[in-house]
Parts: structure tokens; sequence; C-alpha cells
């Protein structure tokens, strides 16, 4: 379970004394959108996200020289690496200038985006990609791993596979020279598409067919029936969650992919960057929250507990969007279109609504995430594994850009006595 070590909001007295300034730059950085704030119930006093506080503390002691500088650099700072794949824009992600919101509106398929990303060029028509076989040692080595291991660690069996897959394909500097890494991509998709399998009926590996789109695969895989508004809703999360600049996983991508290695093992670490409590995990944490709580007066009362003890919640409030995080407003937009929603989405639509009218909280994506996968009945593990599916498409993209620049990426570190 996700748990927090201390306070995750702060009072105006506590922020104001921790960074040694005056109330009036407090709201300064509140109302720039530096510093997160919202409304405690019963008062009109305001508590401040100590992550943002304390972000602003280590960069300014960074520019004092008293820290390295990459404790605040790397922590939502200044840009470090320069790219020309995602810019983060108030109006959410854009995919080599196209916004993610307005892709998955018009109903872009997750290919569509994909190969946006990698070429930028964009197909009108859907695409269909060619199926890519796995070995029979593979598979037989994948069918081998028990279910229930396979639900509770799937993000890491997912790593596994995108390594597996390597074994086989020559000698790396072959791979290299070969100029596909498209193909190892699109091989690299398929593969993970059979690891939902883990997650249906069978309860084990589904090879994907080809003649399928990547969320008609999922649907199968996943033991789903397939309909045209699942796969909608599907293809939206895939193509909102496909890229967002410089996260862990991204990062961990283009280090790996600086020092000269495949695809394979690219994806792999960025995959297995992806995988904690951080990241991966916040969506396995929003569904014991939702499923802890029978009615929606309990889960108000569940999350205004939390809020007052200090703690944040996670799947709200994304600090690079203060106003909202523009890709849960489209996703919970769709899932309020549906021609039916179970009775615990509409708890958590309506957790949502309050929160926001009471505290001035506004939805993350992935709390999106998590009520769109509900709202199609899609087994529990789904959401994080659609997130490291989706993210896949932009880490292929960084992995080729950090190629063409011909530099490795070795941040250095300056010592401290005392951090």
């Amino acid at each position: 379970m996700f748990m927090q070590p201390e306070k995750d909001y702060l009072s105006a007295e506590e922020a104001t004394e921790l960074l040694g300034i005056k109330m009036q730059t407090l709201y300064a950085y509140v109302s720039r959108g530096m510093v997160r704030s919202f409304s405690g119930k019963g008062t009109r006093a305001k508590l401040y996200s100590r992550e943002d506080v304390q972000r602003i503390r280590l960069r300014t002691m960074a520019q004092a020289g008293q820290v390295a500088v990459a404790a605040s650099a790397m922590n939502l700072g200044p840009p470090i690496v320069p790219t020309s794949i995602t810019e983060i824009t108030p109006q959410g992600p854009s995919y080599r200038g196209q916004l993610a919101t307005d892709l998955a509106l018009k109903g872009a398929t997750f290919e569509q985006v994909a190969e946006l990303l990698w070429t930028g060029l964009w197909h009108e028509t859907d695409l269909l990609w060619k199926a890519s076989p796995i070995t029979p040692r593979d598979k037989a080595l994948l069918r081998s791993i028990p279910a229930e291991d396979a639900r509770h660690q799937l993000i890491e069996i997912l790593s596994l596979v995108a390594m597996q897959l390597a074994i086989g394909r020559g000698p790396l500097k072959d791979r290299l020279r070969s100029g596909r890494p498209l193909d190892a991509a699109r091989g690299v998709v398929h593969g993970l598409i059979g690891c939902f399998g883990f997650l249906g009926e069978g309860g084990r590996y589904e090879e994907a067919k080809g003649g399928r789109s990547v969320s008609h695969s999922l649907l199968v895989a996943m033991s789903k029936p397939v309909s045209q508004e699942d796969r909608r809703l599907l293809d939206a999360v895939l193509v909102l969650l496909a890229d967002h600049e410089l996260s862990p996983g991204t990062f961990a991508a283009r280090i790996a992919a600086s020092a000269g290695t495949s695809v394979h093992s690219c994806i792999a670490a960025a995959i297995a960057a992806s995988s904690g409590t951080e990241i991966a995990q916040r969506y396995e944490w929003l569904d014991e929250f939702q499923k802890s709580a029978k009615s929606t007066p309990a889960l108000i009362s569940k999350a205004r507990k939390t809020l007052t003890s200090g703690q944040q919640l996670p799947g709200f409030n994304h600090p690079l969007y203060p106003a909202g995080d523009p890709r849960a407003t489209v996703l919970m937009d769709l899932v309020r279109q549906r021609s039916s929603r179970p009775s615990p989405v509409k708890q958590v639509l309506a957790l949502v609504d309050h929160l926001r009218m009471e505290y001035g909280m506004q939805p993350r994506h992935e709390l999106a995430v998590v009520l769109a996968c509900k709202s199609m009945g899609l087994p529990d593990g789904a959401p994080s594994a659609l997130f490291v599916l989706a993210r896949t498409a932009g880490w292929v993209a960084h992995i080729l850009e950090q190629r063409l620049s011909n530099t490795m990426l070795r941040p250095r570190a300056k010592y401290s006595s005392k951090i």
C-alpha cells in the first residue's frame, strides 16, 4: 500500500518557516503555480504541498551552492535534456505539435500515435502492425510462470519479457547496425500485450495475433468482449499516456540508449524504473482506496480523514497542471458518456465532484485511468500495466532521439558531507 512518511501538506506558518520567506512570497508562489494549496474543511486557512515547498527549498539551496544542483534540477526543475518529441503545455502533452487530448478525442489509435512519436509522420488511416510471433522457447518460459505470481508482479514480468524477446536476435553490435529499431519496438509491444493474458480468465501468457489492433488484442488477452465503445476508450487511455516528457522511466530509457544498449534493454530499464511506489503502484493504491469504501459517503469520509490528517490523497493535483490535468478531464468525460457505468465508477465520479467543490482539488490521470478500466470491467492490475504498455511508445521515441544526439548522459555529483 502507498504510504507517506510525513505530512504531505503544511500550514502557511510551516511553509514560510521552512523556506525562510514572507507570507506575501508564499502567496506569489501559489499564484504562479509553483506551490499547490487547498482549503481545509470548516476553516479559511489553506494548506500547502510539502513536496512543492521542499522543491523550492532545495532549488534555493542549490543556487547558493549548499547542496548538489541535481537535487533540485532533477525533480521537476529546469529542463536538462533537449527534445522535440513532447512538450508539456497547460492543455496537456503535445506530441510532435499535436495535443494528446485532441488526438484522443478524435479517436486516434495507439498505433497511429506511436508512429507519430517515432517518425513524426501522421497516418490518417488505421494501422495494423504485423504480428511478431515469439519463439516456442519463449512461449514455454512465459507460460511456466504461475498465474498468481504474474498477477502480483506483472510490471516486473513486463520488464523480463522485454529482455527475453532480445534473446536469439544476434549480437548487440549487429542489432545496432541493422537499423531496424522500429521492428524491434513493435515486437516488444506485441510481446507485452501477451502478458495481459495473465490478468484474463486463463491466467497465462496469450500471444497477440496478427490482423488485430492493439486495443482489440488487449481486450482478447484479458478475456473481455470486444466492443467499439471499449476499444475507443482503451485507445484513449493508451494515447493520453503515450509520453509525458522526462519521467523517471523515460530518463532511464535515454540513459540506457546513450550508453549504446539495445531497444529491448532500454525498454526493460524504463519499465523497471516505472515499477515502484511512485509511479505504477499509484494505480494499485487508488484501486485499493476505492474498494475500501462501499458507498459514496463512506468514500468521501475516508478522503476527508486522509486530507485533514495532513496526508496527500494520491490521484489528485498534478504539479505540472495547477488548473487540472487535461488528460484526466478527457478520460472522465469519456467515462461519463458511456452507455452504462458500474456503481464503483459512479461513486468515484461523485467523490471527484465533491473534492473539487469542497477543496478545489483536481483529479490526475492515474485516477481517470483507474475509472476508465473499471468502466470497461477490466481485471485488477490492468491500469498500471496499461500505463507501461502505453508509455512504451514514448520511450522508443526518446531512445531514437537520444541515439541521434551521440552523447552519453552522465550527470556529475557534487559531494557534500551533509545533505
